[in-house]
C-alpha cells in the first residue's frame, strides 16, 4: 500500500486486576493491513482463530463466519476487525461491539452499514475507502459505559472530531482518548477499557545500500537501485560511499567533527543526494544498540537509529564483497549485522527488504 496506518492502542485493567483480557492484533505489509479488537473471556480465543486466517489474506466474511461458529452460544464475546487491502478499499466488522470513530478530510463519517442477526449476535459489516489525514478508533465497550455525567458514542465522536482537527497522530490521538477517560471517571474501573487509535499517512521510506557487490561491475546498478528509491537514502560504509562518490562524480565531505567529539562511532560525511552517509559495522550494530537501550548520542549510530525507526518500510542493499579482516569463515560479518537490525526492525512493525549483492 502507498498509504500507512500508523496504531496505537492501550488497555485500562478492571480496579484490583493487573491483567486485562482485551486484545489489539495489528497487521501490516505493504499489501494489507488488518486491526483486531475484542473483549471479554472469549477475546484470547477470537484472537488465536481469527488471526492466522487474516494474516493468509483471507476475505473478512470467512474469518466472521468462523469466529460465530466457534463462540460459545449466549456468551457476550464483543469483537471488531478492520481490514485493508490494495488502494485503501477496507472492510469493517463489528460483532455487539461499539461503532467505528472515523474522521475524514476534516469530517465525521458514519460509514453506511449493513446490520443483521447472525447466530445470536448483531453483525454490522461496510465497506469504505480510506484516504490520506484520515484518523480512526476503535474502543471496548468499557470506555462507553454510563457514569454520572454519561458520554455517549456521539460525544466521544464529536470528541475525536475536535481533537483530530489539530492533526494529530495515532500516539496524540490516543493519548487524548485516554486522558478523556481518566477525567470523566474517577472512581475504580469496573471494567476493563481498551483504545485503539489509526492515522492514515503516506508511507514513509529508507534505503540503505551498505557494502560492496561481490561483482565490481554491479557497483553502478547498486547505485542505481538506491538513488532510484524515494524516501531517505543511507550508505554505511566508507568504501561504499567512496564508490557512490566516484559514479555520481560528487565531491564526499566528512563532517564538522561535532563539540564532544566522534567517541565510539567514526565520522559521518556529506554526499549530495544522500541524506546519511557513516562507516559501516560499527555503526550498524550501534545503530541497533540504541535502539535497544535508548542511549541516545549525537553521533552517526543514533542519526542511522532514528532515521531507520523513523520509516515504516526499509529497503537494505547489501554488498557481499569480503572483506578478509571482516568474515568469518569467508561469510560478511556485514550480512549478520545487517540480519540482526532487520529483525530488531521487524519486531517493532517495519517492513523490512533485504537484497544482497
Amino acid at each position: 500500500m502507498s498509504l500507512w496506518i500508523e496504531t496505537a492502542h492501550q488497555s485500562l485493567p478492571r480496579a484490583g486486576e493487573t491483567v486485562c483480557q482485551d486484545v489489539v492484533r495489528t497487521f501490516q505489509t505493504e499489501e494489507r493491513f488488518f486491526a483486531l479488537l475484542a473483549s471479554g473471556a472469549q477475546a484470547g480465543q477470537i484472537a488465536d482463530r481469527a488471526v492466522p486466517l487474516l494474516e493468509q489474506g483471507a476475505p473478512l466474511d470467512r474469518v466472521t463466519e468462523t469466529l460465530l461458529d466457534s463462540l460459545p452460544p449466549g456468551e457476550h464475546a464483543p469483537f471488531a476487525i478492520l481490514q485493508v487491502l490494495e488502494e485503501g478499499q477496507a472492510q469493517l466488522v463489528e460483532c455487539d461491539a461499539p461503532p467505528l470513530f472515523l474522521v475524514q478530510r476534516g469530517q465525521l463519517i458514519l460509514p453506511p452499514v449493513l446490520e443483521e442477526e447472525l447466530r445470536g449476535r448483531l453483525v454490522r459489516t461496510c465497506r469504505l475507502r480510506l484516504q490520506d489525514g484520515d484518523h480512526l478508533a476503535l474502543v471496548s465497550e468499557g470506555y462507553l459505559q454510563r457514569r454520572g455525567r454519561g458520554w455517549s458514542w456521539a460525544e466521544t465522536a464529536l470528541a475525536v472530531k475536535r481533537w483530530t482537527d489539530t492533526n494529530c497522530d495515532a500516539s496524540e490521538l490516543l493519548g487524548a482518548l485516554v486522558r478523556t477517560y481518566r477525567r470523566l471517571n474517577r472512581e475504580p474501573l469496573r471494567q476493563e477499557v481498551t483504545i485503539l487509535a489509526m492515522h492514515v499517512r503516506p508511507v514513509r521510506t529508507a534505503t540503505v545500500w551498505t557494502g560492496p557487490p561481490a561483482d565490481p561491475a554491479q557497483d553502478a546498478a547498486a547505485l542505481a537501485r538506491l538513488m532510484a528509491e524515494p524516501g531517505t537514502r543511507i550508505i554505511c560504509g566508507d568504501t561504499t560511499a567512496q564508490i557512490a562518490a566516484r559514479l555520481l562524480d560528487a565531491p564526499l565531505e566528512l563532517e564538522p567533527r561535532p563539540p564532544e567529539g566522534w567517541g565510539e562511532v567514526p565520522p559521518t560525511s556529506r554526499l549530495a543526494g544522500v541524506a546519511l552517509v557513516t562507516e559501516g559495522l560499527v555503526t550498524l550494530r550501534t545503530a541497533r544498540q540504541r535502539m535497544t537501550t535508548g542511549e541516545w548520542r549525537e553521533d552517526g549510530a543514533t542519526r542511522l537509529a532514528r532515521a531507520l525507526l523513523a520509516a515504516d518500510r526499509i529497503h537494505f542493499i547489501v554488498g557481499l564483497a569480503v572483506n578478509p579482516q571482516q568474515a568469518a569463515d569467508g561469510v560478511p560479518l556485514r550480512r549478520a549485522v545487517v540480519e540482526g537490525l532487520a529483525r530488531e526492525l521487524r519486531a517493532r512493525g517495519k517492513v523490512v527488504a533485504v537484497e544482497y549483492w
